[in-house]
């Protein structure tokens, strides 16, 4: 079995909401976000915004997105993070951010358009692995 963000004691939670938690690990210095079920455009856009709070207030440099356990993401959703949300990200100061697919076949198809749409833009740091730990492990190397 895969391996899970850990909330330690420290960890600052940003968010937690039914369909995402992101939150701050101070001992990792990574900001994740854990991904659960389906989002609307309206709610990808708020945690967008509150991801970039905290990036800004930690002055994060890594950043993990966990979409293991999303569903399909709509055009809309793909189109604001593959653009306005990366490039956000980018000019915020994260150097390096890595994302693990989802395991839902159809929600994998949303997250393999953001990635040819940001490889196409060629305006991302993001990679992306098919398991946490590997993600993580390699977001600890940078």
């Amino acid at each position: 079995m895969e391996a899970v963000p850990l909330l330690t004691n420290n960890a600052r939670v940003y968010l937690d909401k039914p369909y995402v938690k992101v939150f701050w690990s101070p001992e990792d210095h990574i900001l994740m976000s854990k991904w659960t079920g389906f989002c609307t455009y309206e709610e990808i856009k708020a945690v967008g915004a509150r991801i970039l709070d905290a990036v800004t207030f930690e002055g994060a440099e890594k950043v993990l997105y966990d979409a293991r356990e999303i569903e399909v993401l709509d055009d809309h959703s793909q189109r604001y993070i593959s653009g306005d949300f990366t490039l956000d990200m980018i000019s915020s100061g994260v150097k390096f951010a890595a994302a693990v697919f989802p395991d839902d076949i159809f929600a994998k198809f949303s997250v393999d358009d953001i990635q040819k749409d940001i490889k196409q833009k060629r305006i991302s740091n993001v990679t992306y692995f098919q398991s946490f730990s590997n993600a993580f492990n390699w977001l600890k190397d940078k």
